[in-house]
């Protein structure tokens, strides 16, 4: 039997906000909302998964798309 560890990388609420752009305000709401979770670290300071920011920013990319503009044709076929 082979046992597989998965191994987390947790980056600091600075690199949270560079990756995600998200401010780190709205990132600590969402740490109480339980919608992200965190690590504190031997001495104190807190830390983000990785993963979960990384599917946090794909999400509010998807969220983010905007449909494609009217064709300016369309405008004058009215």
């Amino acid at each position: 039997m082979t046992i597989v560890q998965r191994v987390e990388t947790y980056v600091s609420p600075r690199d949270a906000e560079r990756i995600t752009g998200v401010p780190r305000t709205r990132l600590a709401r969402l740490l109480r909302r339980g919608t992200l979770t965190q690590f504190r670290t031997k001495g104190g300071h807190l830390r983000y998964a990785l993963s979960e920011l990384r599917a946090l920013h794909a999400s509010l990319q998807r969220q983010r798309k905007v449909p494609q503009a009217a064709t300016p044709s369309s405008y004058f076929s009215r």
